[in-house]
């Protein structure tokens, strides 16, 4: 029989108002089933099998559940880089990810799986998943903090912020509490004030998520919600115009002038340039010219005229990557993938072609 004390059922309870808050989550996310809505219920269904696992109740109460319960938390890190991907980098699909990528991926989640299942989970390996983990989370810093300059997009902005905060939180408590304070984490006192901050968070997640998202919900025709979203980005267009009168037109005369052509530019040198302070350039590029990424806008200038250069015959001993630096990249790399990007060639085989 499981005795608990008053505390450990207040415990209980914050715990599955949370789960309840997540399921809640996952059946607004599985409304339309997408690359994305997935990767959201997944780590949302992580994050309940943590607040579970966690419970102050004795593993034996478990039985082979807390086998799965194990195996999907310690998922967590993995289902993580999934929604950084989607979230962070609007052309990112599974199967443009490499074959043999995929396979390892694969491979390595059917261990798991039957390491957890089948083993228990029990034995170093566990221990060399967590920091796996760590590794894992410290890939999705490093995606959020590399574009964060560079992303125009308030939203995603905001969503590599909590990122950020979030794995920072969870390798902090991983290091701590798995591998040093263990005796700490079975501990009443931190599994109340676990709970307290898991309930807080879900919470306020929860009613961000529904909030932004209420007219999505409410019934209404295609059309009319169609319509809505236009006149919506109508109103966002007409007051980027009001509020920075002038300044469009300033920023495609300045680079027209050739401050494209600057190595490393940046938006906050941009905006120098112009006057203006660096969130209004960047709201002015996001809503008034359309582009979500910093690089996408300065590719937008660079590769046609580097298209110039290459398809000039006076210019033909060049090498691409002196134009490359020309044009402001500061190596080769990045050069050629905006440019197939973007053009669909290499630029060796699109000089060829004159």
């Amino acid at each position: 029989m499981m005795h608990l004390i008053e505390i450990q059922v207040v415990d209980l309870f914050l715990r599955f108002a949370a789960v309840g808050q997540l399921g809640l989550l996952i059946a607004f996310f599985s409304r339309n089933i997408t690359a994305l809505s997935a990767a959201n219920i997944t780590v949302t269904l992580c994050v309940i099998c943590y607040v579970l696992l966690t419970a102050p109740i004795g593993n034996s109460h478990y039985g082979g559940f807390r086998h799965v319960l194990l195996l999907f938390t310690d998922l967590t890190p993995f289902a993580t880089v999934w929604y950084a991907l989607g979230h962070l980098n609007p052309q990112f699909k599974l199967d443009r990810i490499p074959k043999w990528i995929l396979t390892v991926v694969l491979l390595w989640l059917g261990w798991l799986v039957y390491f957890f299942l089948v083993l228990g989970g029990r034995g170093m390996f566990h221990d060399f998943n967590h920091a796996l983990g760590v590794m894992l989370l410290c890939y999705v810093i490093y995606l959020c903090i590399s574009e964060f300059n560079g992303d125009l997009d308030n939203e995603r902005r905001n969503t590599r912020v909590m990122l950020v905060a979030l794995c920072s939180l969870y390798m902090i408590g991983l290091v701590i509490f798995e591998f040093t304070l263990k005796s700490v984490r079975d501990s009443w006192q931190f599994s109340l004030v676990n709970s307290l901050m898991i309930f807080s968070a879900v919470f306020l997640v929860c009613a961000k998520e529904m909030f932004s998202r209420f007219e999505i919900l409410a019934p209404q025709p295609l059309v009319a919600a169609q319509a809505h979203a236009e006149h919506n980005n109508q109103l966002s267009t007409a007051k980027v115009r009001q509020m920075l009168p002038g300044q469009t037109e300033n920023l495609e005369r300045l680079m027209a002038q050739g401050a494209f052509l600057e190595t490393d530019l940046t938006v906050n040198n941009l905006a120098r340039q112009l006057g203006l302070p660096a969130h209004q350039l960047r709201h002015l590029i996001n809503q008034q010219l359309g582009f979500s990424n910093f690089s996408d806008f300065l590719n937008s200038y660079r590769i046609p005229w580097v298209c110039e250069q290459l398809a000039d015959a006076s210019k033909r001993h060049l090498p691409i990557l002196t134009l490359a630096l020309e044009a402001g990249y500061g190596s080769i790399a990045p050069f050629n993938r905006a440019f197939k990007t973007k053009m669909g060639l290499t630029p060796t085989e699109y000089r060829d072609q004159f």
